[in-house]
C-alpha cells in the first residue's frame, strides 16, 4: 500500500492569510511548511530583506499569542523552514520556532536548508534541546535536512550513515532550485526531462534505503494540475512501496483530487543548443521581472513559478556566454 502525501509551502509575509490557508489545507489532509526563507526576501535589497524577515517572525508570533486559533483544529503536521545556518537570520529563526511552539501552536519541526554535513544537523538539535531543562518549553521538534547544494548531495550518504544509530532525522527534502543554481545547471531540468529524473532517482533511492521519508522538490508549474499528477504518479511508480511526500506551491494543486484516469508522463531530453539556452535565460529573466508583482521574492509567468535562484542562474549564464 503506497504512502503518498502532499505538503505546501506558505510564506509568512502575511501571517493572518497564512493561518487561513493552513486551516484550509489541514481540513483537506495537506501538510504545511511556513516559510521564513526564500519567500520572505527582496533578492535585490538586503536591507528590505532583513526587515521582511524580522516582521514575519514578529507578526506571526503576535498573531499566535492573540490565541485566534485552537490546537484542536490542526491535526496534520506543520513545519517551519528557517534560513540556513550560514545567514545572519539563522539563530533568530530557531528562537522564533521555539517561541512559536511555546505558544502552544503545533509546530512539528524545522526544515533546515543547505545541509552539507551531519554536524549541522546535530548543531540544530543542540539548539532546540538546550531549553528542555527550563520550564514551559517546547515539545520535541523534528529536523528535516534539505539537500540543496552539490556538497550536500555528495555528503548525503555520509549523513545517512551517521544517523543509523542516532536517528536524529527521519525525512530528507530535496530542493531542486537551489541545487541547480549551486551546481551550475542551465537550464534547470523540469519534471518532464530525463535529466531531472536522473538526479531524483538515485538520491531518493538512497534516502529510502536508509528508511527515511523522501520529500520531493516543489512542483514549478503552478497552473498545470494534470502535469503535477503525471509527474507525481511517475515518482510513485518508481518507489511504489515507499513513503513519499510531494511539495506544492499553491492550494489549487494541493487540493486537487488525484485523477481517475491515468495519463503517463512524457519524458524527453531537454534542448541543448547554445542558442536555446541563451534565449531561455533571457525569457526567464524577463518573465521573473514582469511577474514579480509587489516586489515579491519570486516571479510567476504565464505557466511557471520562477524563483530568484533561476533568475540569478540565468543572469550568470548570460554573463559568461552571451557575446552581444
Amino acid at each position: 500500500m503506497r504512502n503518498f502525501n502532499l505538503i505546501q509551502y506558505l510564506p509568512l509575509t502575511h501571517p493572518k492569510a497564512t493561518l487561513r490557508f493552513v486551516r484550509r489545507l489541514n481540513a483537506a489532509g495537506v501538510m504545511s511548511i511556513l516559510d521564513l526563507e526564500d519567500s520572505v526576501q527582496d533578492p535585490f535589497d538586503k536591507a528590505k530583506t532583513k526587515d521582511l524577515k524580522i516582521n514575519a517572525r514578529n507578526n506571526f508570533l503576535e498573531l499566535l499569542r492573540s490565541k485566534s486559533w485552537t490546537g484542536e483544529e490542526f491535526n496534520h503536521p506543520i513545519y517551519v523552514r528557517v534560513n540556513s545556518g550560514s545567514t545572519e537570520f539563522f539563530e533568530d529563526d530557531i528562537q522564533a520556532v521555539l517561541d512559536i511552539s511555546n505558544t502552544g501552536f503545533p509546530i512539528t519541526g524545522i526544515f533546515l536548508p543547505m545541509v552539507e554535513s551531519y554536524a549541522q544537523i546535530k548543531e540544530v538539535l543542540s539548539m532546540i534541546e538546550a531549553p528542555k531543562s527550563k520550564k514551559n518549553l517546547t515539545n520535541a521538534l523534528e529536523i528535516v535536512p534539505m539537500i540543496e547544494t552539490a556538497a550536500g548531495m555528495d555528503a548525503l550518504l555520509s549523513m545517512l550513515e551517521s544517523d543509523v544509530d542516532e536517528q536524529i532525522f527521519s525525512k530528507v527534502h530535496y530542493g531542486h532550485f537551489d541545487y541547480c543554481l549551486d551546481a551550475g545547471l542551465w537550464p534547470f531540468p523540469d519534471p518532464d526531462h530525463n535529466s531531472f529524473w536522473s538526479l531524483i532517482k538515485p538520491m531518493a533511492r538512497l534516502i529510502l534505503d536508509y528508511k527515511k521519508t523522501y520529500i520531493h522538490t516543489p512542483f514549478p508549474f503552478m497552473d498545470d494540475i494534470d502535469f503535477f499528477w503525471e509527474a507525481s504518479l511517475h515518482l510513485i511508480d518508481m518507489f511504489p512501496e515507499e513513503e513519499i511526500w510531494a511539495c506544492t506551491l499553491n492550494s489549487e494543486i494541493s487540493l486537487s483530487p488525484e485523477p481517475m484516469a491515468r495519463t503517463l508522463l512524457e519524458i524527453s531530453s531537454p534542448e541543448t543548443s547554445m542558442e536555446f539556452k541563451i534565449q531561455e535565460a533571457k525569457k526567464i529573466q524577463e518573465d521573473f521581472l514582469a511577474g514579480r508583482a509587489n516586489r515579491r521574492s519570486f516571479g510567476v509567468s504565464s505557466n511557471r513559478f520562477i524563483p530568484p535562484h533561476q533568475y540569478f542562474a540565468a543572469e550568470h549564464f548570460l554573463k559568461i556566454n552571451q557575446t552581444n
